[in-house]
């Protein structure tokens, strides 16, 4: 997409807050966090309390050093099959809650997939996640807008919230095009011709400690823009409501902490591919930090 939108810069006050809240939101120190080796691949990340429980729970080969936590066994299948063991029954014994019975892939650092896990247990073992967003405008009365969900009170993650047109996991087995056309007709009703046909998209990984532990996600991040007589019409009941934004309410909802973090991540993303944030701003570099 390359629409010309007459958005203005924004103004040093508002790129001070939104960094504000970036700091407050994003900014992670893994200082204290133990890397976990999977097959001797760091793939994850923990902290102490999952540490302490999964060399408790761990029944096959482990090693703890300085370097990190080492747990081995003779293939990704078995490795696939007491991790999932292992974290199924914290969810049972109420450690952590939230079990979707949905899994996501687990990749080494070139992409290629080494098992499936239940996507749940992600956070809690520091795994990296794949995730598809979609920026929504459109044009209307000769001023670009932003499509904005506001996701279903009974999500698990960040009820209420505000959030992109398009957003969701990318499913176990699923490339990124098929995510994102999965889920743009789930969240939004928007049928295949109307959407992207490549995987040419901007990615960003979102870092940040949560209650569960550490959200680590790979963010593939498209853009759409819909003829006025399109509206978003949620299909999966996770979306109550869709609405237009302007900029101005956009910067507003963000600053005040309105939208969910992913989705204020592929908002900013968006506002600086448009070219309004600048380029000198400590909001600014650390985007280009995030990119992937």
């Amino acid at each position: 997409m390359n629409p010309q939108p007459s958005f203005r810069l924004l103004t040093q006050e508002e790129l001070d807050r939104l960094w504000a809240v970036v700091q407050e939101q994003f900014v992670f120190d893994s200082t204290g966090w133990t890397p976990l080796w999977l097959n001797g691949i760091r793939l994850g990340l923990l902290d102490d309390r999952w540490r302490d429980l999964l060399m408790q729970d761990w029944t096959g080969r482990l090693k703890n050093n300085e370097q990190g936590l080492f747990l081995e066994t003779d293939g990704w299948l078995e490795m696939a099959d007491s991790l999932q063991s292992i974290t199924q029954n914290w969810h049972r014994l109420g450690l952590f809650g939230g079990w979707r019975n949905e899994k996501f892939d687990v990749e080494d650092h070139d992409g290629n997939i080494l098992f499936s896990l239940e996507r749940s247990a992600f956070r809690p073992l520091g795994l990296c996640s794949k995730a598809v967003h979609v920026n929504g405008l459109t044009e209307e009365n000769g001023e670009w807008k932003f499509w904005i969900g506001r996701r279903s009170r009974f999500k698990a993650v960040d009820p209420d919230k505000l959030d992109n047109l398009v957003g969701g996991g990318v499913a176990d087995g699923e490339s990124i095009l098929a995510a994102m056309h999965r889920e743009a007709w789930e969240e939004a009703g928007l049928s295949e011709n109307i959407l992207p046909t490549t995987e040419n998209c901007s990615r960003r990984m979102s870092v940040r400690k949560v209650s569960r532990g550490l959200h680590m996600e790979k963010l593939y991040i498209f853009d759409i823009v819909l003829p006025e007589r399109n509206k978003p019409d949620n299909q999966d009941g996770e979306v109550s409501e869709f609405f237009l934004m302007g900029l101005d309410e956009v910067v507003e909802a963000m600053t005040s902490r309105l939208f969910m973090n992913d989705a204020m991540l592929a908002t900013l993303d968006l506002l600086e591919r448009l070219g309004v944030l600048g380029y000198c701003h400590n909001l600014s570099k650390w985007l280009k930090s995030t990119s992937v």
